[in-house]
Order: structure tokens, then sequence, then C-alpha cells
């Protein structure tokens, strides 16, 4: 059996991480949960009907010395908490995005392989049927030629409307890196994880007091009732997004992202090789002058909106009982970092960003 601790209980702990823990609870015994608000800690522990709460994660980790520690808090937050829990001998599920600078997340792992521990970034969503399929048609049938792609992950009204998602000093970001960095990771892995080379982005806010609902995302399942509210005023994170990314084998990849936008939704990713192209989520795989096909995809295991944890606390365990390694790699989470990084920047300065000219900076 073993012992599990979550560090911040708002809605993605309360709705994703702990399901997937007790989904396994042959294996995963939840110890304790931790929130700097106790009140918040309180209610998540009574609702799941765990033993332990705190509200001092560092003592937390003492006490229980768990097995392994998902890490929930704000993106602000994941270096600090992450170093904690890795240098006092625990191995580590660290909520997306792991960090915002590539240098960063290179300490991060750095500091895993130092303790003999492993660091994994939450990348849920690349375990979707349609996804799922395509990794193994493309792996299947070697299809490494791969020049253009796309991805499109558009809400008509889903900005966030609890916590501190909208807020840069906490979230570091918005709509980018809330939703579209799964986006951008599914990609990165569909396409073999080639090294980014440069990448061009457009950051916008134009609907923050349009925020509409998420009723359909099923975000709102799992939110403690005293969660923060949503205020427009504070908002100053990006609702929209746009550009391109450069690889250094020569794909190109154009991507758009939004929390808000008067467009149809979609969740969309377009792939194009010199012999096929695929196009998830329909997976529909186009070949020569007419040749189209559909990849077969199996039924998702888990009936909930946050079946990628389900499908990530199952790899964990294998992982710990030494029967697989980890499904989401470091090499593909510093590639993420390092896009995001460079996203960010060329959005502040209008202009493109290479990998030399981030690298000289830093």
């Amino acid at each position: 059996m073993f012992k599990v601790c979550i560090i911040s209980c708002g809605m993605i702990a309360n709705s994703a991480h702990i399901p997937a823990y007790k989904n396994f609870c042959e294996d995963f015994e939840i110890v304790g949960v931790c929130d700097i608000n106790e009140k918040t800690a309180k209610d998540t522990a009574n609702r799941h009907g765990i033993s332990k709460y705190y509200t001092d994660a560092k003592r937390m980790l003492e006490e229980l010395k768990p097995d392994i520690v998902s890490v929930c808090v704000p993106n602000c937050f994941h270096k600090e908490y992450t170093l904690m829990a890795l240098n006092m001998g625990t191995n580590v599920l660290c909520e997306k995005p792991l960090a915002f600078k590539y240098t960063d997340a290179i300490e991060m792992f750095e500091c895993a392989k130092k303790n003999n521990k492993f660091l994994m970034a939450c990348q849920s969503m690349r375990f979707t049927p349609d996804r799922l399929a395509a990794k193994k048609y493309i792996d299947e049938n070697c299809i490494d030629d791969i020049y253009y792609g796309e991805i499109a992950r558009i809400r008509r009204r889903g900005i966030p409307t609890w916590g501190t998602f909208h807020m840069k000093e906490i979230s570091c970001g918005g709509a980018f890196v809330d939703i579209g960095v799964h986006m951008l990771d599914a990609l990165v892995w569909l396409m073999g994880n080639p090294k980014v080379k440069s990448v061009t982005a457009t950051a916008m806010q134009n609907h923050k007091s349009e925020i509409g609902s998420l009723k359909g995302s099923g975000a709102l399942t799992g939110s403690v009732d005293n969660a923060r509210k949503f205020d427009s005023g504070e908002m100053n994170v990006e609702d929209f997004s746009c550009g391109m990314i450069t690889f250094e084998n020569g794909a190109k990849v154009a991507f758009k992202v939004a929390w808000a936008a008067n467009i149809r939704e979609s969740s969309d990713i377009r792939l194009i090789g010199k012999k096929r192209g695929i196009y998830l989520p329909e997976c529909k795989v186009f070949f020569d002058e007419n040749g189209e096909e559909t990849i077969t995809t199996e039924k998702c295991l888990y009936d909930t909106p946050f079946a990628g944890h389900m499908y990530i606390a199952d790899n964990l365990r294998r992982v710990l009982k030494g029967e697989a390694e980890l499904t989401v790699k470091p090499e593909e989470t510093l590639n993420v970092s390092r896009i995001i990084e460079m996203f960010y920047k060329s959005a502040e300065l209008g202009r493109e960003i290479s990998v030399k000219e981030l690298e000289q900076n830093q």
C-alpha cells in the first residue's frame, strides 16, 4: 500500500486527484491533505474520509512520510512545493504546467534525480480515447514525417469563475497555460517530441467581464464551498492567444487558445505528414487523393470528466511497483516548459523568440 498526501485542496484536488487515487484503493491510501485555509483542508478531509488534515505541508510530510504527493497548488508555487517534497524523500506528481521557465524545470528534475525520486507533470489530457488511438496508430505505422500541425482549444464562455486562474501574479498566465498546455503537450507527444526552435505568439485580453459558464467542462464538480470568487477587476492574464511554433526538424505548429471567443467551441488537433494526415477528435486519417479511414478508438475506461487522472494514477502505482515507466517523460515536459517560456516572452516583446536567444539571456 502506497501512502499519498495532497498539497492544496482546491478544485483539481477534490475533482481529480483524490478520486483517482481512491479508485485504486488496493494500492493507494490518502493519509493526509493540506491547505493554507484550515476550513478548506478540513472540508476536503471530511468529504473524502481522510483522517488527517494540515495547514503546514512540511509538517504533513514530516509526520506522514508519504510515498507520493500530489502538488495541486497554484502555478507560481509549483517549484517551491515540488522541491520541498523531493528533498524530503517523496515522489511527486505536479499539476500542469510544471514550470514557466525552462531552467526551473531543469532544477526540479535534477532535484528528483539527486534524491532518487521521480517527478511527473500531470498532463492528463493525453489520455482521451482519440489521442491514445492516434498515438498508437502513429507509432505502429511509423509516421515520422509530420511537417505541420494545428491545435485549437476554444471555449465560448469558459473563464474559470473561482480561485486565482485570472491573476498573473499567482497563475503566471491565462488560457494558454490553463487549457492550451494540454493541447500543446498532446501534440508534442504525438509528434514524437521534436525540440522547439522558435515561437511567435500573441496574447490578448478581450472578454474578462463575459465569464459565462463552465457547466460542460465538469470543472466545478469538486469545488470546495468556500472557493475564492472571481472578480473581473483583478483579471490581468490572456483569455485568447495564437501563434506559431517551429521545431528543429522543420515542422511547424499553428495554435489558438481561448477561454472566451465568439466562435464554435473546439478541441482539435490536426497533423499533416508527407504520406498521411490525422484529424482529432474525429480520428480521421487522410491519404492520397481520395483515401480516408477512421482510427478505431477504445471506450474510455473511466466515466468521469477527469478520466486522464485515472490513467495517471494507474501508471503511478505500476511505476511504484517497478512494473512500468513514467508515461509523461521528463524530456517531454522540459520541451513543453521551454515552449511556454518562449510563448510569453514572444507575446511580451511582440516578435519571434528563438531557443538560441533564450539561452543567451539565461
